[in-house]
């Protein structure tokens, strides 16, 4: 109901330009947040494709269950064009120390001081070991420049 005075005078409420800027900003930075909850999303995805578990539901790594029913045949996702765990784990690895400031380009979180990280040898980017190495089993390119690591 408008507010009246004295007189028959109806008061409309009016979007002043900060309270537009204040709700552009708010969507502007949901819209962030969506597309960053997606972007993490993907990357469990990803990094959860090939995990495998053992009887006891603890995690295993790629290709290491031989199972019976497959003649002991390794599982593994080499077989989609990626690297092999042995490639893998030859590829240099770093303690990363506080003044690099190295974002990981598959997370896009941040290489924090005393976390592991991996540097391909083919151009020299780096990235977490577990982003990096989920990566290159599904295909043996660098996330950033698809330089071939072989």
């Amino acid at each position: 109901m408008p507010a009246t005075t004295g007189e028959d005078a109806v008061v409309f409420c009016e979007y002043d330009g900060v309270g537009v800027a204040l709700e552009l900003a708010a969507l502007a930075a949901f819209v962030v947040l969506l597309r960053y909850a997606a972007v993490l999303y993907a990357n469990h995805l990803l990094a959860t494709l090939c995990v495998d578990e053992d009887d006891d539901g603890h995690l295993l790594a790629v290709g290491t269950r031989s199972d019976d029913d497959d003649g002991g045949a390794v599982r593994s996702c080499a077989s989609s064009g990626g690297l092999d765990d042995a490639a893998i784990v030859r590829l240099p690895c770093f303690v990363s120390a506080g003044a690099t400031a190295t974002e990981c380009a598959v997370c896009l979180g941040g290489v924090e001081e005393g976390e592991t990280a991996r540097a391909l040898p083919c151009c020299t980017h780096a990235f977490h070991v577990r982003c990096v190495d989920a990566w290159l089993r599904l295909r043996p390119t660098c996330p950033v420049c698809r330089a071939t690591c072989r």
